[in-house]
């Protein structure tokens, strides 16, 4: 009986023993399974230049409804001060400006698509805010927009900004100022993802004016069938600067593009560069010129 009993031990310290081992084992390879798993990731995001030069192009988000930063022309060819500057940071990275490749965005889903690793880049009038700033890495500003205008028929009797209440409102999906328009300002917005929609729906008496950015409405409103027939009822009561993006964590990849902008605003690219879209000519630019030639 005392055998038996010794022998019933036996086994019961061998079985738990034997689960042990294979929980110690089932342990380790889950814990190196999930060290090999952060270390693919923190690869793929540290390596984000490497995979950019290893694939030979970069991929762009960029605006083609949007005169005169990024557009169509007549030949249906990507354009515009920003397409410009992209093909200038590819030229950098990869040698050649036509190793791009342009996917087109909107306001509402261009930091979507470049988190989703749609997109390498963003430049598509991108505002630089902390909300933003919170999501994904700016590269360095290269612009300084007005804000925001409103448009409006010429009878119009705008005065302030107050004025707008219990307007209806076209605008932008997306657009940063959509919260001070209708919380602040009591704007009721009708919004659109694409300009054409928007210019659209306002001519079509959807709204009362369009509140949208200066150098976009500056331009329509010059345009044969449009500046009989409205004005810039209001100016921008803020500026904001204008800069690419990048996912977060990618440090050397946004080095390339910052050393990249910094190389083509030196190179007066931006200074042609307003001259060229008839966007004038702002002290802004003018400076940031000035001082990445120094920088060099």
């Amino acid at each position: 009986m005392f055998i038996e009993n010794a022998q019933r031990r036996l086994r019961a310290m061998m079985s738990v023993s034997a689960g042990t081992v294979r929980s110690a084992r089932y342990l380790t390879g889950a814990s190196l399974i999930g060290l090999g798993l952060a270390a693919s990731l923190g690869a793929a995001q540290a390596d984000q230049l490497d995979r950019v030069k290893q694939r030979g192009k970069l991929i762009v988000g960029i605006r083609n409804d949007y005169i005169p930063f990024g557009y169509l022309d007549p030949k249906a060819q990507n354009v515009g001060f920003e397409v410009d500057l992209a093909r200038a940071v590819a030229k950098d990275l990869l040698g050649s400006e036509t190793a791009i490749e342009y996917v087109p965005v909107v306001a509402s889903n261009r930091i979507e698509f470049l988190n989703a690793g749609r997109i390498d880049v963003i430049f598509a009038t991108l505002g630089v805010t902390a909300d933003r700033g919170k999501v994904i890495d700016f590269t360095q500003h290269y612009y300084s927009m007005a804000g925001i205008v409103l448009m409006a028929p010429k009878e119009a009797t705008y005065k302030s900004w107050d004025d707008i209440r219990g307007k209806k409102i076209c605008g932008s999906q997306g657009n940063l100022y959509n919260r001070t328009l209708s919380e602040k300002m009591g704007a009721e917005l009708v919004l659109f993802t694409g300009t054409a929609e928007i210019f659209s729906a306002f001519q079509g008496g959807r709204c009362d004016a369009i509140a949208f950015d200066g150098p976009n409405l500056n331009m329509k409103v010059m345009e044969d069938g449009w500046k009989d027939k409205y004005k810039i009822a209001l100016q921008t009561f803020e500026y904001v600067p204008i800069a690419g993006g990048v996912r977060k964590n990618e440090p050397a990849f946004l080095k390339a593009v910052d050393t990249a902008i910094i190389k083509a605003e030196a190179g007066g690219l931006m200074v042609e560069g307003e001259k060229k879209y008839n966007l004038g000519e702002s002290e802004y630019v003018q400076k940031r010129a000035a001082d990445a030639k120094m920088a060099q």
